[in-house]
């Protein structure tokens, strides 16, 4: 890794965080103050014009000698009146009003203050006048004074909710963008091949990733140094016993020509089953072998099949014949399918070989006894998981784990019910094509 000082996730948070809160405050100053002025605004402008209005009357009242008009009304120009009003005398009598003030009196109030009457349409402001014989209502419409607080209220919510989805987008965006490296390792850790003499290291762009990189490469290292001392150990312990088992068939063949009638048969099952043990045994040397990178070739099936020592069985080859592997390997995983099916009863194998673009296929079906839906569910779970069941035989270990070296996997399949020549056991080996430039 590069000495250089990687970016920090709590830092560029920490930015986007106060970013987000600086720019939500003064969104909302500036929304609000320029909400509350355009309403201020609004509401002095009302105030001037009704102003200027009244004045306007009493200045026409004055030019007439202080003599009220006829109809009770003030002079004014035509408009809009949001504040009406009313001088009403202690009788109850309208004196003077407003053009657009009701002809009866607002309110029975006498004394100053607030009320809301006249059938709730008014919200009247009451005050006496000093000489004792009247008093002065001023009112706003009830419906005016909501819509304006309505108004307000809403623009408000509306900012509040456009400036939250604004806050929200952005820190969404910025958590998706500090976000993606932790993907982006996750990524990498998926495609990790600690095995692989290849494989690169991890790397990270954050800070906090730093130490879990770093436990991650250590946890990958000790695990290849532990498989690869496996390995090592495995393949000691078969080239050990591949000799005194070649001692042992010798003997036995020799034992054969010597023995009488009646051991003969004994004799026989006992070197068959040191051919499997020698079988099993090559298998492992040959998937355990030093290096552990696999030797591609273009290799005919009909032809490994041919030189598998098999006997009491006829293996029928069909589909494509070349396909890429390595050779060493599948021959030893067909040696223990094979086996495997002939242990089971089988006496009829097909193989079955496909190749397109992507994939290599190889199906193997018997007619031996075969495997039940609930035994084949729970011996695939256990090759899936890579992890020890009863009844996962030595066989189907080491086929899987040629698949897998391969990059592929073993599958148990249901048995082929349109061909009751092979009711028995199906199996799929089935890996990516091998290009040149993949080591």
């Amino acid at each position: 890794m590069s000495a250089r000082a990687l970016p920090s996730i709590r830092q560029r948070l920490s930015r986007v965080l106060g970013g987000i809160a600086i720019v939500w405050g003064l969104g909302m100053t500036a929304g609000v103050g320029l909400l509350t002025h355009e309403v201020l605004d609004d509401l002095l402008d009302g105030a001037l014009r009704e102003s200027a209005e009244i004045l306007y009357g009493l200045v026409a009242v004055a030019d007439r000698d202080s003599n009220p008009p006829a109809e009770g009304m003030l002079p004014a120009p035509p408009h809009q009146e949001n504040l009406v009003w009313q001088l009403v005398d202690t009788q109850g009598r309208v004196v003077l009003r407003s053009h657009k003030a009701p002809e009866s009196r607002l309110t029975e109030r006498q004394t100053e203050g607030f009320t809301d009457e006249a059938l709730g349409l008014w919200h009247v402001f009451t005050l006496p006048m000093r000489n004792g014989h009247s008093v002065l209502h001023v009112a706003q419409r009830e419906d005016t004074r909501r819509a304006t607080m309505w108004l307000a209220m809403g623009s408000s919510v509306g900012l509040t909710l456009l400036l939250g989805l604004c806050a929200a987008w952005w820190l969404n965006r910025g958590l998706r963008r500090e976000l993606q490296p932790l993907l982006d390792l996750s990524s990498e850790v998926a495609q990790l091949e600690p095995l692989h003499p290849h494989t690169q290291g991890l790397a990270t762009t954050r800070t906090e990733l730093q130490p879990l990189v770093d436990a991650i490469e250590g946890l990958t290292q000790r695990l290849a140094q532990r498989v690869a001392h496996e390995r090592a150990l495995a393949a000691h312990a078969a080239h050990a016993l591949r000799t005194p088992l070649a001692g042992m068939d010798a003997q036995l063949a020799v034992a054969l020509k010597e023995a009488p009638p009646q051991l003969q048969p004994r004799l026989t099952q006992t070197r068959e089953a040191a051919a499997r043990l020698r079988r099993v045994v090559t298998a492992l040397i040959t998937l355990f072998r030093t290096g552990g990178e696999l030797q591609w070739q273009d290799t005919s099936v009909s032809a490994l099949l041919q030189r598998l020592p098999l006997q009491d069985a006829v293996v029928e080859a069909s589909g494509t014949d070349i396909l890429p592997c390595d050779p060493d390997l599948l021959s030893a995983a067909l040696s223990n399918l094979l086996d495997n099916s002939v242990r089971h009863g089988a006496r009829r194998i097909h193989v079955h070989a496909s190749l397109d673009d992507a994939q290599v296929r190889l199906t193997l079906r018997d007619n031996g006894s075969g495997i039940s839906a609930e035994q084949r569910e729970r011996l695939q779970q256990a090759l899936d998981a890579q992890g020890p069941q009863e009844g996962l035989g030595l066989g189907l270990t080491l086929a899987d784990m040629v698949a897998r070296t391969h990059g592929g996997r073993l599958q148990l399949l249901a048995p082929e019910l349109s061909d009751p020549a092979v009711p028995g056991a199906a199996i799929a080996l089935h890996w990516p094509v091998h290009t040149p430039d993949e080591a």
